[in-house]
């Protein structure tokens, strides 16, 4: 491999925005900031992702995007059931495609290093290029290669083998890679994915209100806990809570959730609104009170390090790594996931403590996640840093 500057790294991603507005690419939006940060560090970087049917013009500065064409389009690839067989034909074909577009790109000018986001499917596409041309690959674990893929036995099998032959092997969550290690037999490292987060232009902090104003970011979805959210909400209010509650998202739920908005007679204390873009997103949780994120099943979403590295505290589900964190460092509450009642708790202490109480924590805990730091770690552990 070269060494220094002009490294060619291929970067293999079921999730990333090709619109420089796109509020749907959730975990996208992370990769993205994270092939920039690689970028200024004067290495080559290209993105081999799916076209969402809407073509792929968007290339950040310093990175080029290649989009292959698969017949799910839009579709979150998670959302795919490999036991349908429409689904697993679905899947066969973004490998196959996928796999055709990076050796198409190798053939035209070599690769040195791959990084997969999830070991399935990106690692299962870098491997082919690796069978093929001997290129080493990095896999990036980042939560439903493990705990969905990794679970069925048809799949288990493949994502053990990725990672057996992964030059280094990541987890973006400490729970996280306690598993990818039980499942490959393994060591796996702590690497924590996080988003670059600009201020500039941001109201500052310390703005004093008699009520608080809660936050919450992210997918209207089972996985979310957004269906207990509204019914804490509902409970915080009936004991005389007196804060608001704004919603950013969208998803499977989400006709389901604007009805129990309603059913529960929350249409004055609470504001559901679509995906929105990164300045609004910053913005909002950067103006809020306290980001809200009851999931029942997460390691550690990106929302969770952007509000920390915003000065917005958190009230966290217990799992994934957000309860041990929280504990290690009080950035905020810890509630036990589909605790509806707790979480009411949770949101009527906050009122009464405020934000303030937590501000050293969570700038404390915001060091954790550091986009340029991670990056510098990537590249020194594939011989391309300075």
């Amino acid at each position: 491999m070269n060494t220094g500057a002009d490294v060619r790294i291929a970067i293999v991603t079921s999730s990333y925005p090709l619109a420089e507005i796109d509020g749907a690419a959730a975990a996208g939006l992370f990769v993205r900031d994270f092939a920039h940060e690689l970028a200024k560090n004067n290495h080559e970087i290209h993105v081999i992702t799916q076209d969402k049917g809407e073509g792929c013009s968007y290339s950040p500065k310093g990175v080029t995007v290649h989009c292959f064409q698969w017949p799910g389009k839009g579709r979150p690839l998670s959302s795919l059931k490999p036991w349908n067989p429409l689904d697993a034909l679905a899947g066969f074909r973004f490998l196959k495609s996928g796999t055709r577009e990076l050796l198409g790109l190798h053939e035209r000018a070599p690769v040195d290093h791959v990084l997969a986001m999830w070991a399935v499917p990106g690692g299962t596409i870098a491997g082919a290029l690796r069978k093929k041309h001997d290129v080493p690959y990095s896999v990036w674990c980042l939560g439903s290669d493990i705990w969905t893929y990794g679970k069925l036995p048809l799949l288990r099998a493949v994502v053990s083998n990725v990672l057996q032959s992964a030059t280094n092997r990541y987890a973006d969550g400490l729970k996280l890679k306690h598993d990818a290690e039980g499942l490959s037999s393994c060591p796996i490292e702590f690497l924590p994915s996080s988003r670059a987060i600009v201020r500039d232009g941001l109201a500052p902090l310390g703005i004093d209100r008699k009520s608080p104003r809660f936050q919450f970011v992210g997918r209207y979805d089972h996985v979310k806990g957004v269906d207990v959210l509204l019914q804490a909400f509902r409970k915080y209010v009936d004991a005389g809570g007196s804060g608001t509650l704004h919603m950013i998202g969208g998803g499977s739920m989400d006709h389901q959730i604007r009805e129990l908005h309603k059913e529960l007679d929350l249409t004055e204390r609470v504001e559901i609104s679509g995906y929105a873009d990164g300045d609004e997103v910053r913005a909002r949780v950067r103006s809020a009170d306290c980001l809200l994120i009851p999931s029942r099943n997460e390691s550690i979403p990106l929302v969770f390090s952007d509000a920390l590295q915003l000065g917005t505290p958190v009230i966290a589900s217990d799992v994934g790594d957000m309860g041990d964190l929280l504990r290690q460092t009080p950035a905020g509450i810890v509630v036990q996931p589909e605790d509806v009642d707790g979480l009411a708790q949770a949101l009527r202490d906050f009122e009464r403590s405020g934000p303030k109480q937590y501000e050293a924590e969570v700038r404390s805990l915001a060091g954790t996640f550091d986009i340029t730091q991670t990056a510098k770690r990537f590249l020194s552990d594939i011989g391309a840093g300075s």
